[in-house]
């Protein structure tokens, strides 16, 4: 059983850390070879790979891959390293969850289980949501009562119902912070004007592409916590303004802007740009307005 597993980061190397001591602690993977790739867009010094190294169990092996400025962007490191990796099975990790500690066995047997996969997600733990913040997460437009579907508008809150689920099930989509992919699956992917930077959305394109080629499932005994740390993220104004746009672009390129997607699109963003609002959250409403004026324009001009 070979595995290659991609941590894509920027200068958040306590994170780092913490990810690659649970990729260290996994039991049950006897007789696996397992390749770890930093996807670095940031600064690492030698003397702290070297004694991440020093850790590193039987059976694994770290490469560490640092990044030219201008191809900085977190989907052109998931690019890079679809090319920089050995194996066909590829496991991207963000740099800030922690897994489970018979996550990669439960992968590697899932993958097993389902020889028709092209791609395979895990749970998060700590996503978890009220019965509260499931209505509104449908009133939104951002969910749907089926978890392995995208909202009319683009949007992958259906994740919310991810916790609650027993047994494997088909999805639309994978969760960033923890997709597995036969990299034959992904050799569609290029990098995309709208998808730069922090890349929001970029999932969803990975997924969409790799959903061209075969199944992909979400197996709720692949379980890990994503802390989501804010260090090295976009700014507030810039995270909302993008959420706007990038699902119009994610819409063209999955169903076509049809009326009903167009207006649900503009449901949900007028909807978090009430929300924060009146949260205050001068930023992210800025943010918000904005993506809602050129959204506007652009359908107008087309």
């Amino acid at each position: 059983m070979t595995l290659s597993i991609a941590i894509c980061t920027r200068n958040r190397h306590e994170d780092l850390r913490k990810c690659l001591k649970s990729i260290f602690s996994q039991r049950d993977i006897a007789g696996a070879v397992i390749e770890i790739l930093i996807i670095d867009d940031g600064d690492t010094q030698e003397s702290w790979l070297d004694e991440v190294r020093r850790e590193l169990p039987p059976g694994m092996e770290l490469g560490y891959h640092r990044k030219n400025r201008e191809e900085a962007g977190l989907l052109k490191s998931r690019i890079y390293a679809t090319h920089a990796s050995k194996y066909e099975t590829l496991l991207f990790l963000d740099d800030d969850v922690e897994l489970e500690a018979d996550y990669l066995a439960v992968l590697l047997r899932t993958f097993e289980r389902y020889p028709d996969a092209v791609g395979v997600g895990g749970v998060d733990q700590s996503f978890s949501c009220s019965l509260k913040g499931r209505l509104l997460m449908l009133i939104s437009g951002r969910s749907r009562f089926d978890p392995g579907k995208l909202s009319y508008s683009g949007f992958a809150s259906a994740m919310n119902l991810w916790n609650r689920q027993k047994r494997v099930f088909r999805t639309e989509f994978l969760h960033g912070c923890n997709m597995c992919f036969r990299k034959s699956a992904l050799r569609d992917v290029k990098v995309v004007e709208w998808l730069n930077g922090y890349s929001l959305g970029e999932d969803l394109y990975l997924s969409y592409l790799a959903g061209l080629h075969g199944p992909m499932i979400i197996n709720p005994e692949l379980k890990l916590v994503h802390h989501g740390s804010p260090a090295s993220r976009d700014k507030e104004e810039q995270v909302a303004y993008t959420k706007v746009i990038n699902h119009y672009e994610l819409l063209k390129l999955r169903t076509g802007i049809t009326p009903f997607r167009y207006a649900m699109l503009l449901w949900t963003a007028g909807f978090l740009y009430a929300e924060t609002a009146l949260r205050r959250r001068k930023e992210a409403s800025s943010g918000y307005l904005r993506g809602i004026r050129e959204l506007r324009g652009a359908q107008t001009r087309s």
